[in-house]
């Protein structure tokens, strides 16, 4: 399947995402010359429950989005998560701990200057987001952000209505394991999100 990124572009300023690509924007403002793709606009702000957390954009996605459907393996396992859980993607939202994207030869794991960098973002994305029930922190990295996060603002996630879920993150060494662990794997991750849907009242597709 070939995707139009040019026309996902066009769709940025609809108002199922205006909200969350205006952040992008003020976020790269905020840094002259840095980056931040965007969030495909297939999601939707006022019916998002579920947010799935990455550690960062790593490298620059080609299609300038953050998306399931971009050509890369964590994407893919995402687009298989979904399509495996039955959730229509309207439902979720997918962000990153560190918005922007950072050098590639830079190890993988965030410093802790980027974790605080990434807390203010975060909390305005889910002030946008108003809905969300869940939060799937994928990777150990992502679980330590949301620990900071709920230290810094004093303020447990729960106490908003909010579970956070632990999973293992979908790229990188997570999965440089034999097939049938891959499987299991994918498989905690399915049901994960399962949950999370059943606890937010998500109809399955």
């Amino acid at each position: 399947m070939t995707i139009d990124w040019e026309e996902k572009r066009a769709l940025l300023q609809e108002p199922n995402i205006a909200a969350v690509t205006q952040l992008c924007d003020e976020l790269m403002a905020k840094r002259p010359g840095s980056s931040v793709p965007y969030i495909d606009p297939v999601h939707d702000e006022d019916e998002c429950r579920i947010v799935t957390l990455q550690t960062s954009p790593g490298r620059a996605p080609a299609s300038g989005f953050v998306s399931h459907l971009n050509d890369d393996d964590a994407a893919r396992r995402a687009q298989l998560i979904y399509d495996s859980a039955d959730l229509d993607v309207r439902y979720v939202m997918p962000w990153n701990c560190y918005p922007w994207v950072r050098d590639p030869e830079l190890p993988p794991a965030l410093t802790a200057q980027e974790k605080t960098d990434g807390l203010r973002p975060f909390r305005q994305f889910l002030k946008i987001n108003k809905r969300v029930s869940a939060v799937v922190a994928h990777g150990a990295e992502a679980a330590a952000f949301l620990a900071l996060f709920e230290k810094t603002y004093h303020s447990p996630l729960r106490q908003h209505g909010i579970k956070v879920y632990k999973a293992s993150a979908l790229g990188g060494r997570a999965f440089a394991l034999s097939e049938a662990k891959q499987q299991e794997l994918l498989a905690k991750n399915i049901e994960t999100y399962r949950d999370a849907m059943q606890r937010a009242g998500i109809q399955h597709l």
